[in-house]
């Protein structure tokens, strides 16, 4: 089934890239389905404030969305916030995302590799400009010693009766190892985390490179997009929890005065779908 494929790859993405919050926040969306925005706080048992912060996290970085919903028969309102991962937008973004990351990092090593700049001893100095591209350096060839020539000191020394030896303003290749060395282990970093990871038989981390291969095959129709609504009307997902919701309390007086409140108030939670135990 892809969307078990699916759900393991957000998930693991999530731990590769993400704060504990929002990789708890994620684990919950997949485990429960959607979170009603009314009662994720007492769910979680987390401050409201934090939750919406990190859910607007998620949401700007495409990972999240939500929808309302009419919630009215459990307790909510007409337009209850779920939120959601849709799975088939979720894995899209993943994808490019990692695409663009790993593009990025390709061309951070090819400049690294390729880039090289010239200098002239004065311009660490601060005396002179003297910095310039490979292109550039070849422009500025003496035609007696053939060295590249910083042209600003030259011009500075052009009407110099006595003027310093041309080794203090010959342009000098610039060292670019440590660039290079930190884009290669930027790479290496990342196809780390992007790898499987094995202790003799047993997976400790299933590999993202793996699951986007999997979640790709042909022949296996479109992800799901996993809307609330359809798991909501099909009972999938969690219940709410007793109590909450605008209009759980109007709920409960409207039981009571039916007399459905005879098993005391847990019966009335039972009814809400929050409780398992009676009180």
């Amino acid at each position: 089934d892809q969307t078990v494929y699916a759900e393991a790859l957000i998930s693991a993405v999530a731990r590769a890239f993400l704060e504990d919050e929002a990789v708890c926040l994620i684990d919950v969306l997949i485990r429960d389905k959607y979170l009603r925005d009314d009662d994720m706080g007492p769910r979680l048992s987390l401050p409201n404030k934090q939750l919406r912060r990190t859910l607007q996290f998620l949401q700007d970085q495409q990972l999240v969305k939500f929808e309302l919903v009419d919630d009215l028969s459990s307790g909510g309102s007409q337009a209850t916030k779920f939120w959601y991962i849709d799975y088939n937008h979720a894995v899209r973004v993943i994808r490019y995302r990692l695409y663009l990351l790993k593009k990025k990092l390709e061309q951070a090593e090819l400049r690294a590799r390729s880039s090289s700049m010239y200098l002239c001893p004065g311009y660490k100095t601060k005396a002179c400009n003297g910095r310039y591209t490979e292109t550039e350096a070849q422009q500025v060839v003496d035609q007696e010693t053939g060295l590249f020539l910083c042209q600003e000191c030259v011009n500075a020394h052009a009407a110099n009766p006595d003027p310093p030896p041309k080794h203090t303003y010959t342009l000098q290749l610039l060292d670019n190892t440590k660039d290079l060395r930190l884009a290669m282990d930027n790479m290496r970093r990342v196809n780390v985390q992007l790898t499987g990871k094995m202790i003799g038989n047993q997976q400790l981390r299933p590999g993202i490179y793996d699951l986007l291969q999997k979640v790709r095959s042909k022949g296996k129709g479109p992800l799901t997009s996993n809307l609330p609504s359809e798991n909501f009307s099909m009972g999938i997902g969690s219940k709410r929890l007793a109590g909450t919701g605008r209009t759980a309390n109007i709920k409960a007086k409207k039981l009571a005065q039916q007399g459905v409140v005879t098993g005391g108030s847990g019966a009335v939670r039972k009814y809400l779908g929050g409780a398992t135990r009676t009180e």
